[in-house]
């Protein structure tokens, strides 16, 4: 199982499919921040919307009983708080592809400026959805992981102004 570190995601700068979304009243926890899983539903729903977006929306798979892509491991490592009404950029950045199965980077930007608010991965498998056995990533989706891109096969951008690869802000010590 390939994992990918905190500094990779966050520095990622290849291609990323990016969803906009603002933090809901019901995401926020009796401390008034976004409540921990809150992150990990964030990181599904862009992943379904690059499903659909790459032609194989995961609704009519399932329905279709080609294929399922249970989830191996799933973490978030937070970096600063997020709270009702913020506005974010949840982006897959990063995807390392093996034959059954897709580690799949995510990082999470306030909409307005480089801030990192987090970071994550999830590990799919994919299988035949009838008998769970592991199977082959489908052709169409292997396509599309493989435009995110792994981290070492980028070099990241630097931003003078900012002096951070792809001018994100974050300190060095939450990545280490």
């Amino acid at each position: 199982m390939h994992l990918f570190s905190r500094r990779e995601l966050a520095d990622s700068a290849g291609f990323a499919f990016v969803e906009r979304r603002a933090v809901r009243f019901q995401d926020i926890d009796a401390a008034g921040i976004v409540f921990h899983v809150r992150m990990l539903e964030y990181f599904h729903d862009a992943y379904l919307s690059f499903l659909s977006a790459s032609g194989s929306p995961l609704h009519e798979s399932l329905k279709q009983g080609l294929w399922a892509a249970p989830l191996r491991h799933v973490e978030a490592d937070y970096f600063k708080p997020l709270r009702f009404g913020d506005a974010i950029d949840v982006a897959l950045v990063a995807a390392h592809v093996q034959a059954t199965e897709v580690t799949i980077g995510y990082r999470v930007k306030r909409a307005e400026g480089e801030e990192v608010i987090a970071v994550g991965q999830t590990v799919h498998v994919f299988v035949d959805a009838k008998t769970f056995r592991r199977t082959d990533i489908p052709d169409l989706l292997r396509s599309a992981f493989l435009k995110l891109g792994h981290p070492s096969q980028v070099t990241p951008g630097r931003d003078a102004s900012r002096g951070s690869a792809s001018g994100c802000q974050l300190g060095a010590e939450v990545l280490e």
